[in-house]
């Protein structure tokens, strides 16, 4: 069974909305179900059991003093969202902590305007995303961006995009313990055969061969190699990311 999305409902909206998100869609199969608590200490004991699983909460719902140890990692929704912008959000919502771990491997490693780029790369994979808008993120133009990346020494715009929403597909399809293309869908990626060529473009290996070596942590630690700047001696880390 799949891991569960925790949620304290603030009204019969947002709950539903939620049950819609994990009920049907290209996200739905990466959840088992809606966990509901009745109290934010409830949510907090549910966070405890499931750690890795996304808490959400209604914004109209006020916070108390049982609230606080949720504040970093509760993520606090609009039951009036379009339900693409919740579903993005639970997404995002699902064991951030490992892609902070990849951010500052690359920190250690590469030039600090590197890790701003790949960052809001990472940021985007979550959906469909084109390099001029990864560019706008960044307050630049498109070519621009092509330009500082061959200053930098790292990858082009676009292979940073792929890799990052590579990266992401093969986190959560390990999170949910679901095939590549299943988590790759509920991101964006409609169609198994275009994820299987952005795999092979970017990695030479198809995604079961990638996730042999290694899956996400196979996939974090080229995301590394490739943004550190040419004069550093090569990356020969082991370390999950």
């Amino acid at each position: 069974m799949p891991p569960p999305l925790l949620a304290l409902p603030g009204g019969s909206e947002f709950r539903r909305k939620l049950q819609m998100v994990v009920g049907a869609g290209p996200v739905s199969p990466l959840f088992g179900a809606v966990l509901f608590a009745g109290s934010w200490r409830e949510l907090a004991e549910l966070a405890r059991r499931h750690a890795s699983s996304p808490a959400v909460t209604d914004v109209a719902l006020p916070a108390d003093s049982d609230s606080r140890p949720l504040a970093a990692s509760v993520l606090r929704l609009n039951a009036d969202a379009p339900l693409r912008v919740l579903r993005r959000s639970v997404l995002l919502g699902i064991d951030p902590d490992r892609p902070r771990r990849l951010q500052a491997r690359i920190r250690e490693r590469g030039l600090p305007e590197a890790c701003r780029i790949m960052e809001q790369a990472l940021a985007r994979s979550f959906g469909p995303s084109t390099v001029p808008e990864l560019a706008t993120s960044l307050g630049l133009s498109h070519w621009a961006l092509i330009r500082r990346c061959r200053v930098l020494g790292i990858p082009t715009p676009k292979k940073l995009a792929d890799l990052a929403r590579v990266y992401t597909v093969e986190r959560l399809a390990e999170w949910s313990d679901r095939p590549s293309v299943v988590a790759a869908a509920a991101v964006g990626c409609l169609e198994p055969a275009n994820y299987r060529r952005t795999v092979r473009r970017v990695l030479g290996a198809s995604p079961s061969v990638v996730r042999e070596r290694g899956g996400a942590a196979h996939v974090g630690r080229v995301i590394v190699q490739r943004m550190t700047p040419k004069t550093d001696p090569p990356f020969r880390g082991a370390r999950s990311v």
